[in-house]
Formats: structure tokens, sequence, C-alpha cells
């Protein structure tokens, strides 16, 4: 593994529908966490604790924070680190080279997130369209970005679609990253969140082994519709009216999964970095 997680006081891992913009005015990282019908919200604080083996003690993480069935307007989390911090800003983990994502290795290089940037190379600019759902807001200062978790169950294709949503072009595109992963190396790390009128903190102190807080926004509904890009094009606008679908297909050089076989709504709830061109933060987003 290329990112070395256990010098952190807390790992964040974030997996399912979210938009990731990078602020580089506020100097952090952010998420925008689409709440529709469909996907459920959690987060869970996790502590490391020492358990009896058979042969030598164990490392288990328990939930001391849980949160579920959050409303769907109104919630916003901030996780920023307090006193020595070994990044100022954000930092996006990449390995040494091109990324080529039908030949890379190394599956933490953050580049395994689909751009939206490098999917339309054209203007792109938040959406004004009236159907958008509620944005729950995750801002996370001083972290390195990486991915914590590439699929690699799902080889996919790029169907780029007109206005009209016709088939216009078709290609290979490779595997794509479910759970998106954040170290933050600190004296300490205050997680913040406010639901409505209410506002709770945690702060998380450097200990031996780091800390864990598990966001996912997910869709655990078997029979639900396979595809989030639809979700995601709420939220931008481009001149051509050019979308992308991406489709699974058999990869030939593993074991893999054919266009027909059943696979279940949450093997697609993949974020994706939403920012480059006009959109610089997730406040344009709704």
């Amino acid at each position: 593994m290329a990112i070395i997680e256990s010098t952190a006081t807390v790992l964040v891992r974030f997996t399912g529908l979210g938009i990731v913009v990078f602020n580089e005015e506020k100097q952090r990282g952010e998420i925008g966490i689409i709440r529709d019908e469909k996907h459920q919200l959690s987060i869970k604080i996790q502590e490391p604790r020492f358990k009896d083996g058979i042969d030598k003690d164990i490392i288990i993480y328990e939930d001391i924070v849980n949160y579920s069935n959050l409303q769907k307007e109104e919630v916003s989390i901030e996780i920023s680190t307090k006193g020595n911090s070994a990044l100022n800003g954000y930092q996006k983990y990449q390995a040494e080279g091109e990324f080529e994502r039908l030949n890379s290795d190394d599956a933490n290089d953050y580049r395994w997130v689909v751009s939206m940037s490098n999917l339309h190379q054209e203007k792109l600019t938040p959406s004004s369209n009236e159907n958008r759902y509620p944005i729950s807001k995750l801002f996370i200062e001083n972290g390195l970005f990486y991915v914590h978790k590439l699929d690699t169950n799902l080889f996919f294709e790029k169907v780029e679609k007109d206005g009209e949503g016709n088939e216009v072009k078709r290609e290979t595109f490779g595997n794509v990253a479910e759970t998106i992963g954040v170290k933050l190396e600190s004296d300490e790390v205050v997680f913040t969140i406010k639901i409505g009128e209410k506002e709770e903190s945690h702060t998380l102190k450097q200990s031996s082994f780091p800390y864990r807080i598990e966001i996912k926004n997910m869709d655990y509904n078997e029979n639900a519709a396979m595809s989030d890009m639809p979700d995601y094009y709420k939220y931008f606008e481009n001149q051509t009216g050019l979308t992308v679908e991406f489709e699974p297909l058999k990869d030939d050089s593993q074991e893999g999964i054919n266009k027909g076989t059943d696979v279940t709504a949450k093997d697609f709830c993949h974020p994706i970095e939403g920012g480059g061109f006009d959109i610089t933060s997730i406040d344009e987003l709704g």
C-alpha cells in the first residue's frame, strides 16, 4: 500500500454518492453529499481498542459515535486539525509518472476518482436545475486525499450521449474509485456536525493507532436504478448537452463482470470529482 495509514491521527473514509471539489481559496477539500430519496447517509466515528487474542492482543474498532437517518436539509460537517499538523491545506496523492487508468497499478492514486473535468473537455458550470436534491456539506481541512478502496469488481465502458439521450460514442474506461480516504495527522482532529439549529463536536486526540470516521451515502435497494450519473448531471451544465454513462464490461485480463450479470445498485455508488472549469466550491452546487 502506497499510503501509510498507521501514522494518522484520524482516517476519514467516504463512500457513495458525492461530489468532491477542492477549494483553492480556502485550501480545503469539500464533498457535496447528495441527499436524494434513494441514498442513506450514515456517519460513524470509531475508536481503536485492544482485544485479547489467542497468541497476542489484536486491534479492533468500536463505534463511539453513530449518526443515521439524518434529515435531508441543513446538515453540514467540518473536520479540521488542531495543533501541529503534517499538512496545511490539502494534498492529493498521486504516484510518480503519468496516470494510465488501464495500466496503472497504484490503487491509492487519487486519479482513480472519476473527474467531470476529464470526462468533458468543455466548459462546465453549476446547473440551474430546480430539481436538484439537497446537499449535505462536508469540509475537510489539512488532509491528504487518496483512494482507500479501488473497485476492482467492475470494469467500465464510457458511453457518451447527446442531449436527446442517443449514444454517440463508446470506449473502454476501466476501474473507478469506490472509497475516498483522507489522512489527517496532527495533535488533535475536531469533528463538528450541524443539524439544523443543533451542533455537536468531538475531539479526537493523537494516539498509537488512528481513529476512523466512516461516512457512507449509499443506496441499499437491490432494485434501484443502476447508474448515479443522471443524479450528478442535475448539478452541472455544458454547452453541448453531452452526458456520460458508465456500463460494466467484461475485463479480459482478469475475472470481471459481464453486462448481463446481476449487479446491485450499490456497486455503482461511486463518488466523483466535480471541480475544475468554473466550479470552485460545493457552495455553488446547492
